[in-house]
């Protein structure tokens, strides 16, 4: 077997330290290491179980939680069954967040990569828990939603209704066209 020198004197400096070898291993990903959203679904639910879905407008009322990627916890709204609502389109809350809950149905659990740009960019917030350029990881639940809702596209329910205060309403796509 042929060795060039440099990886010689490498296998033989390694051999040589014995216990006191310093063996690299792979650091947690840094802020600087996410540059895009990521969505995973940790519970999805079937189709058929979802009529409604959040999309733009809708008021989606959520249980979440959220860390910064070194494990620090920032918020505990579903350790505290502290549900918060807001409207998806508003300022209210930080954009990652907003787009995290579009298109989600009613109990889908999903974990969200927030990068720095799309949470709170590189200025100190939540009372200084949160650092400049920081991403933020939530496990989010929606419990959830009201109107506007759109009909999940997939969904084939024959006789969907929704309730509408007392009285409950044929859904739009369930109308023959002629009748709306």
């Amino acid at each position: 077997m042929r060795f060039t020198p440099l990886l010689l004197t490498t296998l033989i400096g390694v051999a040589s330290a014995g216990k006191n070898a310093v063996i690299s291993t792979p650091s947690k990903p840094s802020d600087l290491d996410v540059p895009d959203l990521i969505i995973e679904k940790l519970v999805e639910i079937p189709v058929e179980d979802c009529t409604y879905r959040s999309g733009p407008g809708s008021v989606v009322i959520t249980l979440y939680n959220g860390e910064l990627l070194n494990g620090k916890v920032i918020d505990r709204s579903w350790d505290n069954n502290d549900p918060h609502q807001f409207q998806l389109g508003t300022p209210l809350v930080i954009e990652g967040l907003q787009k995290a809950v579009e298109d989600m149905c009613v109990n889908e659990v999903r974990k969200v990569t927030v990068p720095s740009r799309l949470a709170h960019g590189n200025k100190v917030s939540g009372g200084g828990l949160i650092p400049p350029g920081a991403a933020i990881i939530y496990k989010i639940k929606l419990i959830g939603l009201k109107p506007p809702m759109y009909v999940h596209p997939d969904f084939k329910e024959k006789k969907s209704s929704v309730l509408l205060g007392n009285t409950a309403a044929p859904v739009a796509s369930d109308v023959p066209k002629d009748e709306l």
